[in-house]
């Protein structure tokens, strides 16, 4: 029987925790569009327009603390951020949903989408093949709170657990941004550096 959790769980050489949105969870998730209203207190989003390898693209960070969604543990969260390549297509609306997706999940973000005009919706971009890693960097310090990738997806994400996030805290001696927005982030897409500070 597979694997139907939507998220994959590892531990660092410190012992700190992680969670990523599994594979099969991002494939589901292709068919739904993204949007800039997609974030809440603690958890915020930069959308930037840009071109990769010649292809005009969407991309969209988040960053801070996620709450798992719906309240379900095994959903993915914590402390973190994602960076996702999107696209625009012109005329394109919200269609059929995988069926691999909870009905409530999807209805959280189809019912908020259907409300924008197509042009404020963008889709995953998976055919890009884009190669992308991430860093973030504890303003307080200036040192490196955890990196993810380089992997080949429309979507990197990784969070640490809050636990373990209490104790990331405590060897920081409390030197850490007093809400998880304001971590600074710096990313590469296919080579291309970027910062989100």
């Amino acid at each position: 029987m597979p694997d139907l959790d939507p998220s994959t769980n590892f531990t660092d050489a410190n012992g700190y925790e992680y969670v990523e949105t599994a594979d099969w969870w991002k494939k589901a998730c292709e068919t739904l569009p993204c949007f800039s209203l997609i974030r809440w207190p603690d958890y915020s989003t930069k959308v930037i327009e840009d071109v990769i390898d010649g292809n005009p693209v969407v991309i969209q960070l988040w960053i801070g603390w996620c709450q798992k969604f719906m309240g379900i543990d095994e959903f993915p969260g914590g402390i973190g951020a994602e960076v996702g390549i999107y696209r625009r297509i012109e005329g394109k609306v919200p269609g059929p949903i995988d069926e691999a997706l909870p009905a409530a999940f999807a209805h959280r973000f189809l019912v908020p989408a259907e409300r924008l005009f197509h042009n404020k919706l963008w889709w995953a971009y998976p055919e890009l093949n884009a190669e992308i890693e991430f860093e973030l960097i504890n303003p307080e310090t200036g040192e490196t709170f955890f990196k993810a990738g380089p992997e080949r997806t429309y979507w990197l994400n990784r969070w640490m657990n809050p636990e373990s996030y209490q104790r990331y805290k405590a060897a920081q001696d409390g030197d850490v941004p007093w809400f998880s927005v304001n971590y600074l982030m710096k990313y590469k897409i296919n080579g291309k550096e970027y910062e989100w500070v």
